[in-house]
């Protein structure tokens, strides 16, 4: 029976993907005197969502060594100059009241308020660090929408593993087969599966080609349109709640 509805945050409920992408980009157009174009990094950064902070990092870095490694002859050294320079950048963004409410996904923050008016548990699992989830939060006003939230803070190893989610079971003190997760990247969703939940995917601009080409939901739990979440997350619910 399915009691509890458990969501990621970014690119779900708002596409902040799209956000951190450009402040990647620009991040790494400047550390590299603009030998990397900040619409080369974009296009690459589809490649990591859903990883944690240090992975996309890493993984840029290995990516645009040839025009990074001037700045040191260690990777971990760049690694967290990205970081650095790209946090400041984000956060610059999301003070800026105007950009967040640009990028809400309203079908699925509408589905949540939904879900929650409708008694279900509710749950936020996020890759986010907790300085800006709760800003994301506050902007969107929709922190009370969720009995739990977890972010990347609070765990050990960052999705795909599963670890999140089983944190979210057993904070919200119900079966795996109890939950349905709402993911929107092939991390999210592998982590969610690996913790033996049933999963939605509802795909954007950024995770659509990926989230299809990973084959690892059947195309009946991938929503390319944001307007169908509510019937086919509900059709599914009805299958299982007699």
């Amino acid at each position: 029976m399915i009691k509890a509805i458990i969501f990621d945050l970014d690119g779900t409920l708002v596409q902040t993907e799209i956000v951190k992408a450009h402040s990647y980009a620009k991040a790494i157009a400047s550390l590299s005197n603009n030998e990397v174009t900040e619409n080369e990094v974009i296009q690459n950064f589809k490649n990591y969502v859903g990883l944690s902070r240090i992975e996309v990092a890493k993984n840029l870095v290995n990516d645009y060594w040839r025009q990074l490694r001037s700045l040191s002859d260690s990777g971990d050294v760049v690694s967290n100059l990205l970081i650095e320079k790209r946090l400041a950048i984000y956060n610059t963004m999301l003070e800026d009241p105007t950009v967040l409410p640009k990028y809400c996904c309203t079908m699925t923050m509408g589905f949540l308020r939904t879900v929650k008016q409708d008694n279900f548990l509710t749950g936020l699992a996020t890759m986010s660090h907790c300085a800006q989830v709760e800003k994301v939060l506050a902007i969107t006003n929709i922190r009370d929408q969720f009995k739990y939230v977890i972010t990347r803070d609070e765990i050990d190893k960052a999705k795909p593993n599963p670890e999140i989610y089983i944190r979210m079971k057993n904070k919200l003190n119900v079966d795996v087969d109890d939950c349905i997760v709402i993911e929107d990247s092939p991390a999210g969703i592998k982590a969610a599966l690996s913790a033996k939940m049933n999963v939605f995917a509802i795909t954007n601009s950024i995770t659509r080609e990926s989230v299809h080409k990973s084959k690892l939901l059947d195309e009946r739990f991938i929503i390319d349109n944001p307007a169908e979440l509510k019937s086919r997350v509900y059709e599914f619910i009805n299958t299982r709640n007699p």
